[in-house]
């Protein structure tokens, strides 16, 4: 699409727009291909997407070519002008933005072309509407295979930390298990295991290798990957059988940290990526290369595998993000719309549905089957950073606006989950949708419950080791046994001054008791003493009367 001079626009889109404008407006006749949008298209687009010059492989001149789409599949989702890669891209809501280097189409204009895709893409006047193709999102979630036998759970562990830094580093890597009440928790040089529901620590495992930038379960539960390696010197990716504790494969050789791996369903593949710009996907038994995927012009951000392993999905950090047959890594198409990198990808568990998002804000569904994007919508102010399915069929993201949010299976917002202490970096789902947790910059990691939004607690990201755990117990010990001292020294002066109280107060009712019958005495004495006086007095009277 080019911008053609001001005057030929003057000439001629003003009675396009008028024409549409009219179409409508009128309730009785939805807008046509052949009347109102090839107008648009021919004024605004055909330069460049015409027979000759296919831009994209998009032609544009007529209605066949139109609907037919271009290299990147179709253009057009007839009923959903919102879905339509065309209108995204008219729109401006995704890139690369059309007209190129331009202002988007006036509203009008793209009022036209989104009632006309709304209204069923219809060719010409009198023409019928195209069927709504029922998209995976319309199709609702289908049962994903779960698998089978008793939750796989670690061994008993040993709790020694093999790292602890003086605070939280921020949360890079973080995985719940698909089939069991576990988390794994990616940290330096270590990956610690943790309870789901009680958040108590289960054991650590040992990776020597460097940071851990990445945690995968495998589908069935049995295993655990962690990825990563030390900043431009090494890469490597580790796998444990999570009901043994034991390493069962190590596998890649690469001159940087591994930021992307993930493991086939049937574990017999290993992908992986970072800042090489290649994909590797190597055997798991061995480690052997099997293939390499060479279409990405930057650093590898994101690799996931669909759940029945048969595809790759890979971001980078230009935006890029591919689809490639497992077997071969053989092309299976390319999903245009980011506009910046790509932090995260994830496959719905029935496998119809892929999940992204990107620093450009927004998270996407696409269509793995047709390679087309199924709804787009900003999720995230100044950058999304991650994206996780819940078994349900909804989906947990976080990002830069430091908060996480839960949505419905269409993309729709179903609840905020509150804000956080910084930027969100990881969220993971456990295997029965009640609970999320949510990673940021500063460490934290809270759970949230889904049926209300509320935290429900924290885990503790940077725990000390067993003997830092030991001294502050003997500390604790050694401070209550002073205080129970203290206590026992207090309670025999209490009892010693209680005691010499209680003989106090019995000498003081000894004393009262005496004094009471010497009162009591002297009482009697003075009436007695009365009764002589009173006595005598009338001798004397009658002594004295003249006779």
């Amino acid at each position: 699409m080019t911008n053609p001079p001001l005057s030929r626009i003057a000439r001629v889109i003003c009675p396009v727009l008028a024409c549409g404008l009219l179409t409508v407006a009128s309730a009785a006749e939805p807008p046509n291909f052949t009347d109102q949008v090839l107008p648009i298209f021919r004024e605004k687009c055909c330069s460049c997407h015409n027979p000759d010059k296919k831009a994209g492989g998009l032609d544009l001149t007529s209605w066949g070519q139109t609907m037919a789409g271009g290299s990147s599949g179709e253009v057009i989702a007839p009923g959903d002008a919102a879905g339509s890669y065309l209108f995204m891209l008219a729109s401006h809501e995704s890139e690369p933005k059309m007209p190129p280097e331009s202002d988007k189409l006036p509203v009008a204009s793209l009022d036209v072309i989104k009632a006309w895709i709304d209204a069923g893409a219809i060719e010409r006047a009198g023409g019928k509407p195209v069927a709504k193709r029922q998209n995976a999102i319309a199709l609702g979630v289908l049962e994903a295979v779960r698998p089978e036998g008793p939750p796989v759970m670690p061994p008993r562990l040993s709790l020694d930390v093999v790292s602890h830094g003086e605070r939280p580093t921020a949360v890079t890597a973080v995985a719940t298990s698909p089939h069991g009440e576990v988390l794994a928790l990616g940290g330096r040089r270590q990956v610690l295991l943790y309870q789901t529901n009680s958040l108590d620590l289960l054991g650590v495992l040992p990776f020597p290798e460097g940071v851990a930038r990445v945690m995968r379960f495998s589908r069935n539960a049995k295993l655990l990957l962690a990825a990563g390696g030390e900043a431009a010197k090494s890469g490597r990716v580790v796998v444990w059988d999570v009901a043994t504790g034991e390493r069962v494969a190590e596998v890649g050789e690469e001159f940087d940290e591994v930021l992307a791996a993930d493991i086939t369903a049937d574990s017999r593949c290993i992908a992986l990526g970072g800042p090489a710009r290649v994909v590797r996907l190597l055997k798991t038994a061995d480690g052997s290369l099997a293939h390499e995927i060479r279409s990405h012009t930057d650093w590898i951000t994101a690799v996931e595998f669909s759940p029945d392993g048969r595809k790759l999905a890979s971001g980078d950090r230009a935006g890029n993000l591919f689809l490639r047959e497992t077997r071969g890594a053989r092309d299976a198409g390319t999903l245009k719309g980011h506009a910046a990198a790509i932090t995260a990808v994830a496959w719905r568990p029935d496998g119809l549905v892929l999940a992204s998002v990107s620093e450009d804000g927004t998270a996407r569904l696409w269509d793995p089957r047709s390679a087309t994007q199924l709804k787009n919508w900003p999720a995230h102010p100044g950058g999304a950073e991650w994206v996780a399915w819940l078994p349900d069929g909804r989906l947990v993201t976080t990002g830069r606006d430091r908060k996480a949010k839960l949505w419905k299976g269409d993309g729709s917002l179903e609840r905020d989950l509150g804000s956080l202490a910084d930027i969100g970096t990881r969220v993971a789902a456990t295997s029965d949708s009640q609970r999320v947790f949510v990673g940021d910059w500063t460490g934290g990691l809270t759970a949230f419950t889904t049926a209300d939004g509320k935290p429900a607690g924290g885990i503790d990201t940077n725990p000390p080791s067993l003997a830092e755990r030991l001294a502050a117990a003997e500390r604790v010990l050694a401070e209550v046994a002073t205080a129970e001292q203290t206590a026992a020294d207090q309670a025999r002066a209490a009892a010693d001054a209680m005691q010499l109280a209680e003989s106090q107060l019995a000498a003081a009712r000894q004393a009262l008791d005496d004094a009471t019958a010497a009162a009591e005495a002297a009482r009697s004495r003075q009436a007695e003493a009365t009764q002589a006086v009173d006595r005598w007095r009338a001798e004397l009277d009658f002594a004295t009367q003249p006779k």
